[in-house]
């Protein structure tokens, strides 16, 4: 299967398409970006070559109806036995290749001038494994020990480099303040479960990462007045970073997701607006999320242009 790839404006614009997967689940009231996988420390990735999914992937794929994250190609699966069912519908998984500019040039370290790459992005489309007949998977045993997730959260927290300080306050609002470098969060038995805590702290730290000392995100570090583009970019940053976390913990559940319709709405404007928006959100929240696990970081984000 050869890759698609945007050539010109009259090919099918993969940021729109991308975009508009999300923007179909938001209509429908669906939460986009919230997933319950079946596995524990396991994120979207290929079964036959164990790669594993990135940046925007990682949420494309969570759109699949099944609770695997397992994925292949068409090709994969033919020539190792097995036929996609009849009606499956695929997703597509982006990526990038980059070009010598035949115009424009950069000056390289040497002094010399040298041409300057250019990104441009293609698509190939995978299929869960669900919908594949004939091959006989293996899954992953499911954790033995129902307490493991909250005990992998526990690590994660406890192990975050250059960590603010995190305050517990009985009063009933969690916040990150760049000021003072602080996660504010209500006591732990205000949470209706401690799976809701760490997602909520997830959200919080996910912000904290934007702190100048930290990742240097102008969401965090400039004035975003409610309802601003910044104001809009840094949340889905926190909302998407808490997410993966989530998935790769293993916590991630119905009880978690906000499928209100205020909620749901709030987030179309900015997609209709912007068919980048969710692209850039998903490269920053994969760096909050590597900063604040290290263990992840051989996860590489995608490039932007």
């Amino acid at each position: 299967m050869q890759p698609k790839k945007l050539t010109s404006a009259n090919d099918i614009d993969v940021f729109q398409k991308v975009t508009n997967l999300f923007i179909e689940k938001l209509e429908n009231g669906v939460n986009p970006w919230v997933k319950s996988w079946s596995t524990v420390g396991l994120v979207p990735q290929n079964y036959f070559n164990k790669n594993t999914y990135q940046g925007i992937n990682l949420f494309l794929l969570s759109l699949s109806p099944y609770d695997v994250p397992f994925f292949c190609t068409f090709n994969q699966a033919r020539e190792n036995g097995g036929t996609i069912k009849k009606g499956a519908k695929s997703l597509p998984v982006i990526y990038w290749n980059f070009v010598d500019s035949k115009t424009e040039t950069i000056t390289g370290p040497d002094g010399t001038e040298q041409p300057k790459k250019k990104a441009f992005i293609k698509y190939y489309n995978v299929f869960n494994i669900r919908d594949v007949e004939g091959i006989d998977f293996v899954l992953p045993a499911l954790p033995t020990n129902p307490n493991e997730p909250i005990q992998i959260c526990e690590t994660i927290v406890a192990q975050m480099p250059q960590a603010p300080a995190i305050r517990h306050t009985n009063k009933a609002r969690a916040y990150y303040s760049p000021s003072a470098d602080l996660v504010n969060m209500p006591d732990q038995e205000q949470f209706s479960s401690s799976k809701t805590y760490y997602s909520v702290l997830f959200h919080e730290l996910t912000h904290s990462t934007g702190h100048e000392s930290r990742l240097n995100r102008e969401g965090v570090t400039e004035l975003c007045p409610f309802g601003s583009t910044n104001y809009s970019k840094e949340e889905l940053v926190a909302e998407l970073g808490a997410a993966f976390l989530n998935t790769f913990t293993g916590i991630a559940d119905e009880t978690l997701l906000d499928n209100s319709a205020a909620y749901l709405k709030g987030w179309l404007k900015p997609l209709r607006d912007d068919k980048k928006f969710i692209f850039w959100a998903a490269k920053e929240a994969q760096k909050a999320v590597q900063f604040i696990a290290p263990v992840l970081s051989d996860l590489q984000p995608e490039p932007l242009e």
